[in-house]
């Protein structure tokens, strides 16, 4: 890929310092006590455990479809926003609950806070994916408003070709991958933090539901 193709991928400096701002508004949010919501990121969740799993039933019926779903979910709201910006909202939250997160399990756990927040891997890859989406949106609508001032639909099928596919591909992997991580590892690391020590392989032979 060229050097001009990296750069209509790689999110520019404007939409960068709009996710720190928002990050950092978050972590003031949070500080000033208006959190929002963390759902199991802080530990809010009851895991029931069961005595007899099964293999089928737990990895590919439970934990993989709860993984599937969580990717689906992930990605849909991404496609919206890239093609009609109708889940901004959405997108741009994740920003803020990053940052607000970080300050919420800093200010209640010190040091083993900060280690909490550095190994919800899956949020770091949700903020990379919502990163690439607002990419993906500026790429779409420039070479909407391009085509629209040409009176040709070329730049924008030419930026579909040369970026648009390759940057929602990219964020379907990211997203497929965060989602897996979020339900095999993220849970049990936050669950060992906040509740007991039980190794990754007890936990995720034997969960059989969590409450959040």
């Amino acid at each position: 890929m060229s050097r001009e193709g990296l750069e209509g991928i790689i999110p520019g400096p404007a939409i960068l310092m709009v996710a720190m701002i928002l990050y950092i508004s978050g972590f003031f949010l949070d500080a000033s006590g208006m959190p929002p919501a963390y759902g199991f990121l802080k530990g809010n969740m009851v895991v029931h455990f069961s005595s007899f799993p099964g293999f089928r039933e737990q990895f590919i019926d439970y934990l993989g479809a709860t993984a599937f779903w969580i990717f689906i979910s992930n990605l849909i709201q991404a496609l919206v926003f890239i093609f009609t910006l109708a889940t901004t909202i959405q997108v741009l939250r994740i920003f803020v609950l990053s940052g607000a997160l970080l300050h919420n399990l800093v200010s209640m756990w010190g040091f083993r806070g900060f280690l909490m927040y550095a190994g919800t891997l899956h949020l770091h890859l949700e903020v990379m994916g919502c990163l690439f989406s607002l990419q993906a949106a500026r790429v779409f609508i420039g070479s909407i408003m391009e085509s629209i001032s040409r009176g040709s639909a070329e730049p924008l099928l030419g930026e579909i070709k040369e970026r648009l596919l390759f940057l929602i591909v990219l964020i379907a992997v990211i997203f497929a991958t965060a989602a897996i991580v979020e339900v095999f590892w993220s849970t049990w690391w936050v669950y060992v933090f906040t509740e007991r020590q039980v190794s990754w392989t007890y936990f995720h032979s034997h969960v059989a539901s969590v409450e959040l």
